[in-house]
Protein backbone atom coordinates (compact mmCIF):
# COMPACT_ATOMS: atom_id res chain seq x y z
CA UNK A 1 0.00 0.00 0.00
CA UNK A 2 1.05 3.31 -0.73
CA UNK A 3 2.17 5.24 2.22
CA UNK A 4 -1.10 7.70 3.03
CA UNK A 5 -0.78 9.47 6.65
CA UNK A 6 -3.47 9.28 7.57
CA UNK A 7 -5.36 7.67 5.53
CA UNK A 8 -8.82 9.26 4.95
CA UNK A 9 -12.11 7.60 5.43
CA UNK A 10 -15.28 9.08 4.57
CA UNK A 11 -18.73 7.25 5.62
CA UNK A 12 -21.81 8.85 3.54
CA UNK A 13 -25.08 7.68 4.50
CA UNK A 14 -28.69 9.04 3.81
CA UNK A 15 -30.73 10.01 6.92
CA UNK A 16 -33.36 7.60 7.80
CA UNK A 17 -31.28 4.40 6.72
CA UNK A 18 -28.90 4.51 9.79
CA UNK A 19 -26.20 6.32 11.26
CA UNK A 20 -22.45 6.65 9.90
CA UNK A 21 -21.44 6.09 13.68
CA UNK A 22 -22.37 2.34 13.27
CA UNK A 23 -19.72 2.04 10.38
CA UNK A 24 -16.92 4.39 12.33
CA UNK A 25 -17.75 2.35 14.99
CA UNK A 26 -16.69 -1.23 13.12
CA UNK A 27 -13.63 0.88 11.72
CA UNK A 28 -12.50 1.90 15.45
CA UNK A 29 -12.96 -2.15 16.47
CA UNK A 30 -10.73 -3.24 13.88
CA UNK A 31 -7.77 -0.81 13.85
CA UNK A 32 -8.14 1.14 17.52
CA UNK A 33 -4.18 1.38 17.36
CA UNK A 34 -4.51 3.28 14.15
CA UNK A 35 -7.40 5.34 14.86
CA UNK A 36 -6.18 6.26 18.18
CA UNK A 37 -2.54 7.14 16.30
CA UNK A 38 -3.94 9.07 13.70
CA UNK A 39 -2.97 6.81 10.48
CA UNK A 40 -6.64 5.94 9.91
CA UNK A 41 -8.94 9.52 9.82
CA UNK A 42 -12.89 9.01 9.95
CA UNK A 43 -14.90 11.43 8.47
CA UNK A 44 -19.18 10.99 8.69
CA UNK A 45 -21.68 12.53 6.39
CA UNK A 46 -25.42 12.23 6.47
CA UNK A 47 -26.84 13.59 3.62
CA UNK A 48 -29.95 13.09 0.97
CA UNK A 49 -29.85 10.68 -2.25
CA UNK A 50 -26.58 12.24 -3.28
CA UNK A 51 -23.79 13.52 -1.06
CA UNK A 52 -22.56 16.93 -1.33
CA UNK A 53 -18.88 16.57 -0.31
CA UNK A 54 -17.22 20.01 1.12
CA UNK A 55 -13.87 20.98 0.11
CA UNK A 56 -12.08 19.62 2.92
CA UNK A 57 -13.17 16.07 2.17
CA UNK A 58 -11.72 15.95 -1.02
CA UNK A 59 -8.72 14.50 -0.18
CA UNK A 60 -10.92 11.21 1.11
CA UNK A 61 -8.62 7.74 -0.06
CA UNK A 62 -11.95 5.61 0.89
CA UNK A 63 -15.34 6.01 0.49
CA UNK A 64 -18.07 3.68 1.92
CA UNK A 65 -21.43 5.21 1.56
CA UNK A 66 -25.71 4.29 1.09
CA UNK A 67 -25.55 7.63 -1.68
CA UNK A 68 -23.72 8.96 -4.36
CA UNK A 69 -21.26 11.04 -3.76
CA UNK A 70 -21.49 13.82 -6.27
CA UNK A 71 -17.82 14.92 -6.53
CA UNK A 72 -15.46 11.55 -6.02
CA UNK A 73 -14.31 12.60 -9.85
CA UNK A 74 -12.27 15.24 -8.05
CA UNK A 75 -10.77 13.49 -5.04
CA UNK A 76 -7.34 13.05 -6.99
CA UNK A 77 -6.13 10.31 -4.55
CA UNK A 78 -9.27 8.04 -4.03
CA UNK A 79 -8.40 4.55 -3.96
CA UNK A 80 -11.56 2.93 -3.95
CA UNK A 81 -15.49 3.08 -3.37
CA UNK A 82 -17.63 1.13 -1.77
CA UNK A 83 -21.46 0.72 -1.94
CA UNK A 84 -23.27 -0.41 0.87
CA UNK A 85 -25.63 -2.53 -0.97
CA UNK A 86 -25.33 -5.98 -3.27
CA UNK A 87 -26.48 -3.37 -6.11
CA UNK A 88 -24.07 -1.59 -8.14
CA UNK A 89 -26.86 0.03 -10.94
CA UNK A 90 -27.38 3.44 -9.50
CA UNK A 91 -23.37 4.02 -9.85
CA UNK A 92 -23.47 2.31 -13.44
CA UNK A 93 -26.14 4.95 -14.27
CA UNK A 94 -24.75 8.13 -12.43
CA UNK A 95 -21.43 6.99 -14.74
CA UNK A 96 -18.96 9.80 -12.90
CA UNK A 97 -16.86 7.30 -10.90
CA UNK A 98 -13.38 6.75 -12.62
CA UNK A 99 -13.10 4.05 -14.28
CA UNK A 100 -9.17 3.33 -12.53
CA UNK A 101 -11.37 3.70 -8.87
CA UNK A 102 -12.72 0.02 -7.95
CA UNK A 103 -15.98 0.36 -6.69
CA UNK A 104 -17.10 -2.53 -4.53
CA UNK A 105 -20.02 -3.79 -2.69
CA UNK A 106 -21.57 -6.91 -1.03
CA UNK A 107 -23.16 -8.85 -3.44
CA UNK A 108 -26.12 -11.60 -1.56
CA UNK A 109 -25.34 -9.28 1.24
CA UNK A 110 -28.96 -8.61 1.89
CA UNK A 111 -30.50 -12.37 1.09
CA UNK A 112 -31.03 -13.62 4.76
CA UNK A 113 -33.20 -9.85 5.55
CA UNK A 114 -34.99 -9.81 2.26
CA UNK A 115 -35.80 -13.67 2.30
CA UNK A 116 -37.33 -13.31 5.67
CA UNK A 117 -39.06 -10.27 4.78
CA UNK A 118 -40.81 -12.03 1.63
CA UNK A 119 -41.66 -15.27 3.26
CA UNK A 120 -43.62 -12.37 5.38
CA UNK A 121 -45.32 -10.88 2.35
CA UNK A 122 -46.07 -14.22 1.43
CA UNK A 123 -47.97 -15.48 4.57
CA UNK A 124 -49.16 -11.75 4.73
CA UNK A 125 -51.08 -12.30 1.04
CA UNK A 126 -52.09 -15.67 1.89
CA UNK A 127 -53.39 -15.56 5.56
CA UNK A 128 -54.47 -12.03 4.69
CA UNK A 129 -52.71 -10.32 8.28
CA UNK A 130 -53.20 -6.62 6.69
CA UNK A 131 -57.08 -7.18 6.20
CA UNK A 132 -57.33 -8.95 9.94
CA UNK A 133 -55.69 -5.85 11.39
CA UNK A 134 -58.02 -3.38 9.78
CA UNK A 135 -60.85 -5.18 11.27
CA UNK A 136 -59.16 -5.20 14.59
CA UNK A 137 -58.58 -1.56 14.51
CA UNK A 138 -62.27 -1.11 13.51
CA UNK A 139 -63.59 -3.58 16.34
CA UNK A 140 -64.96 -6.03 13.44
CA UNK A 141 -64.86 -9.90 14.44
CA UNK A 142 -65.26 -11.82 10.75
CA UNK A 143 -63.78 -14.48 9.68
CA UNK A 144 -61.55 -14.52 6.79
CA UNK A 145 -60.21 -17.85 5.32
CA UNK A 146 -56.48 -17.85 4.04
CA UNK A 147 -54.42 -20.19 1.89
CA UNK A 148 -51.67 -22.40 2.56
CA UNK A 149 -47.97 -21.88 1.30
CA UNK A 150 -48.25 -25.76 1.92
CA UNK A 151 -47.71 -27.44 -2.21
CA UNK A 152 -47.66 -24.30 -3.50
CA UNK A 153 -45.24 -23.45 -6.50
CA UNK A 154 -42.67 -20.42 -5.79
CA UNK A 155 -40.94 -18.88 -8.98
CA UNK A 156 -38.22 -17.23 -8.06
CA UNK A 157 -36.19 -14.82 -11.36
CA UNK A 158 -32.79 -14.75 -10.28
CA UNK A 159 -31.67 -17.77 -8.01
CA UNK A 160 -28.79 -15.86 -7.34
CA UNK A 161 -27.76 -14.86 -3.39
CA UNK A 162 -31.11 -13.83 -2.24
CA UNK A 163 -33.16 -16.32 -4.75
CA UNK A 164 -30.92 -18.94 -3.30
CA UNK A 165 -31.81 -17.67 0.72
CA UNK A 166 -35.52 -17.36 -0.54
CA UNK A 167 -35.63 -21.29 -1.61
CA UNK A 168 -34.03 -21.98 1.23
CA UNK A 169 -36.53 -20.91 3.63
CA UNK A 170 -39.78 -21.68 1.30
CA UNK A 171 -38.91 -25.34 1.57
CA UNK A 172 -39.81 -24.97 5.10
CA UNK A 173 -43.22 -24.35 4.39
CA UNK A 174 -42.61 -27.65 1.63
CA UNK A 175 -43.43 -25.14 -1.34
CA UNK A 176 -42.11 -26.82 -4.82
CA UNK A 177 -39.29 -23.94 -6.21
CA UNK A 178 -38.57 -23.08 -9.67
CA UNK A 179 -36.24 -20.13 -10.73
CA UNK A 180 -34.51 -19.13 -13.27
CA UNK A 181 -30.82 -18.52 -13.53
CA UNK A 182 -28.00 -17.79 -16.72
CA UNK A 183 -27.32 -21.69 -16.38
CA UNK A 184 -29.31 -24.81 -15.55
CA UNK A 185 -27.58 -26.28 -12.47
CA UNK A 186 -28.07 -27.73 -9.14
CA UNK A 187 -29.21 -25.50 -6.74
CA UNK A 188 -30.29 -26.51 -3.26
CA UNK A 189 -33.58 -26.43 -2.07
CA UNK A 190 -34.49 -25.70 -6.25
CA UNK A 191 -36.99 -28.31 -7.49
CA UNK A 192 -36.26 -27.05 -11.09
CA UNK A 193 -34.00 -24.69 -12.89
CA UNK A 194 -34.62 -22.85 -15.87
CA UNK A 195 -32.41 -20.36 -18.13
CA UNK A 196 -33.27 -17.08 -18.47
CA UNK A 197 -34.85 -17.20 -21.62
CA UNK A 198 -37.38 -19.31 -20.69
CA UNK A 199 -38.73 -17.21 -17.56
CA UNK A 200 -42.33 -17.02 -18.79
CA UNK A 201 -42.73 -20.82 -18.31
CA UNK A 202 -41.58 -19.70 -14.58
CA UNK A 203 -44.32 -17.19 -14.80
CA UNK A 204 -47.21 -19.19 -15.95
CA UNK A 205 -46.38 -21.96 -13.04
CA UNK A 206 -45.99 -20.21 -10.45
CA UNK A 207 -48.75 -19.41 -7.19
CA UNK A 208 -46.06 -16.84 -5.80
CA UNK A 209 -43.66 -15.01 -8.42
CA UNK A 210 -40.59 -13.23 -6.42
CA UNK A 211 -38.36 -11.26 -8.54
CA UNK A 212 -34.95 -11.51 -7.49
CA UNK A 213 -32.88 -10.31 -10.71
CA UNK A 214 -30.89 -6.81 -11.10
CA UNK A 215 -32.07 -4.28 -13.67
CA UNK A 216 -30.59 -5.11 -17.16
CA UNK A 217 -31.33 -4.46 -20.64
CA UNK A 218 -33.27 -7.76 -20.35
CA UNK A 219 -35.27 -7.51 -16.96
CA UNK A 220 -36.17 -3.85 -17.33
CA UNK A 221 -40.15 -3.77 -17.74
CA UNK A 222 -39.83 -7.35 -17.72
CA UNK A 223 -43.51 -7.83 -15.89
CA UNK A 224 -45.81 -6.34 -18.59
CA UNK A 225 -49.57 -6.74 -19.81
CA UNK A 226 -48.18 -10.24 -21.63
CA UNK A 227 -46.51 -11.94 -18.74
CA UNK A 228 -49.11 -10.41 -16.14
CA UNK A 229 -51.74 -12.17 -18.32
CA UNK A 230 -49.26 -15.59 -18.14
CA UNK A 231 -49.63 -15.52 -14.84
CA UNK A 232 -52.71 -17.54 -12.75
CA UNK A 233 -55.59 -16.02 -11.57
CA UNK A 234 -54.94 -16.77 -8.34
CA UNK A 235 -51.41 -16.27 -7.89
CA UNK A 236 -49.41 -13.05 -6.32
CA UNK A 237 -46.37 -11.01 -7.90
CA UNK A 238 -43.45 -9.79 -5.29
CA UNK A 239 -41.17 -7.43 -6.11
CA UNK A 240 -38.20 -6.73 -3.39
CA UNK A 241 -35.73 -6.24 -6.42
CA UNK A 242 -35.87 -2.84 -8.84
CA UNK A 243 -38.97 -1.06 -9.34
CA UNK A 244 -38.32 -0.73 -13.19
CA UNK A 245 -38.80 -4.69 -13.20
CA UNK A 246 -42.74 -3.46 -13.76
CA UNK A 247 -44.68 -1.74 -15.76
CA UNK A 248 -46.35 0.01 -13.38
CA UNK A 249 -49.55 0.74 -15.58
CA UNK A 250 -49.69 -2.92 -16.26
CA UNK A 251 -49.31 -3.86 -12.84
CA UNK A 252 -52.08 -1.68 -12.03
CA UNK A 253 -54.66 -3.41 -14.85
CA UNK A 254 -53.66 -6.65 -13.50
CA UNK A 255 -54.54 -6.20 -10.17
CA UNK A 256 -57.57 -3.96 -10.65
CA UNK A 257 -59.01 -5.91 -13.34
CA UNK A 258 -58.46 -9.55 -11.41
CA UNK A 259 -55.73 -10.68 -13.83
CA UNK A 260 -53.88 -11.96 -10.52
CA UNK A 261 -54.78 -12.69 -7.31
CA UNK A 262 -52.75 -9.55 -5.33
CA UNK A 263 -49.45 -8.30 -5.02
CA UNK A 264 -46.32 -6.87 -2.89
CA UNK A 265 -43.97 -4.07 -3.64
CA UNK A 266 -41.26 -2.71 -2.06
CA UNK A 267 -39.71 -1.00 -4.12
CA UNK A 268 -41.33 1.93 -6.13
CA UNK A 269 -40.19 3.97 -9.41
CA UNK A 270 -39.10 7.16 -8.32
CA UNK A 271 -35.39 6.92 -7.18
CA UNK A 272 -35.10 10.35 -5.50
CA UNK A 273 -34.60 10.05 -2.89
CA UNK A 274 -32.88 6.83 -2.61
CA UNK A 275 -33.69 3.65 -2.20
CA UNK A 276 -36.75 4.80 -3.71
CA UNK A 277 -40.00 6.52 -3.20
CA UNK A 278 -43.52 7.05 -3.59
CA UNK A 279 -45.17 10.05 -3.48
CA UNK A 280 -48.37 10.20 -1.73
CA UNK A 281 -50.52 11.18 -4.97
CA UNK A 282 -49.54 7.90 -6.87
CA UNK A 283 -52.83 6.49 -7.98
CA UNK A 284 -51.04 3.19 -7.56
CA UNK A 285 -51.67 3.55 -3.70
CA UNK A 286 -55.44 2.82 -4.30
CA UNK A 287 -54.61 -0.18 -6.55
CA UNK A 288 -56.57 -3.58 -5.60
CA UNK A 289 -55.31 -6.05 -3.51
CA UNK A 290 -51.53 -4.68 -3.45
CA UNK A 291 -49.42 -4.64 -0.18
CA UNK A 292 -46.44 -1.73 -0.63
CA UNK A 293 -43.59 -1.23 1.52
CA UNK A 294 -41.17 1.43 1.72
CA UNK A 295 -38.08 -0.04 0.33
CA UNK A 296 -36.89 -1.50 3.73
CA UNK A 297 -36.55 -5.55 3.28
CA UNK A 298 -32.61 -5.20 3.34
CA UNK A 299 -32.81 -2.81 5.79
CA UNK A 300 -32.67 -4.23 9.56
CA UNK A 301 -30.36 -3.81 12.92
CA UNK A 302 -27.64 -6.08 11.14
CA UNK A 303 -27.60 -4.27 8.33
CA UNK A 304 -24.57 -2.09 9.04
CA UNK A 305 -22.79 -5.12 10.71
CA UNK A 306 -22.89 -7.22 7.82
CA UNK A 307 -22.38 -4.07 5.04
CA UNK A 308 -19.78 -2.79 7.64
CA UNK A 309 -18.17 -5.75 8.20
CA UNK A 310 -17.13 -6.01 4.03
CA UNK A 311 -16.33 -2.82 4.29
CA UNK A 312 -13.17 -2.71 6.94
CA UNK A 313 -12.16 -6.23 5.53
CA UNK A 314 -11.32 -4.96 2.78
CA UNK A 315 -9.90 -1.64 4.37
CA UNK A 316 -7.86 -4.50 6.12
CA UNK A 317 -6.78 -5.97 2.66
CA UNK A 318 -6.06 -2.10 1.47
CA UNK A 319 -3.47 -2.20 4.72
CA UNK A 320 -2.13 -5.13 3.54
CA UNK A 321 -1.38 -4.55 -0.23
CA UNK A 322 -4.05 -7.55 -1.06
CA UNK A 323 -6.45 -7.68 -3.80
CA UNK A 324 -9.94 -6.39 -2.60
CA UNK A 325 -13.04 -8.21 -2.58
CA UNK A 326 -15.93 -7.78 -4.40
CA UNK A 327 -15.06 -5.34 -7.43
CA UNK A 328 -18.11 -4.23 -9.24
CA UNK A 329 -18.23 -5.39 -13.16
CA UNK A 330 -17.75 -2.51 -15.70
CA UNK A 331 -14.99 -0.99 -13.31
CA UNK A 332 -12.12 -1.14 -15.39
CA UNK A 333 -8.14 -0.37 -14.41
CA UNK A 334 -5.97 -1.38 -11.62
CA UNK A 335 -5.79 0.81 -8.42
CA UNK A 336 -3.43 3.03 -7.75
CA UNK A 337 -2.62 1.69 -4.47
CA UNK A 338 -1.82 -1.61 -6.29
CA UNK A 339 1.20 -0.05 -8.47
CA UNK A 340 2.29 1.97 -5.73
CA UNK A 341 2.61 -0.56 -3.32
Amino acid sequence: MANYNPLNILVALQPGLGSPVEYEELIKKRFPEKVANGEIRIRLLQSGAAANIPDEYLDTHIVGTGVIVERVHEMKDLQWVMTFSAGVDHWEKWGKLPKHVPLTNLPGGSGIPIAEFVIGLMLNLAKKYNQLWDQQKERKFIRIRGEELYGKTLGIVGLGGIGRQIAKRAKAFDMRVIGTDIMVMDIPFVDEVFLNDRVEEVISQSDFLVLSCPETKDTLGMMNEKRFKLMKKTAYLINCARGSLIIKEDLMKALNEGWIAGAANDTQWIKNPLPSYLPPEDEIWGARNLLITPHISSWTDLYATRFGGAFVDNIERFFNGEPLLNVAHGFEGEPKWLKNG
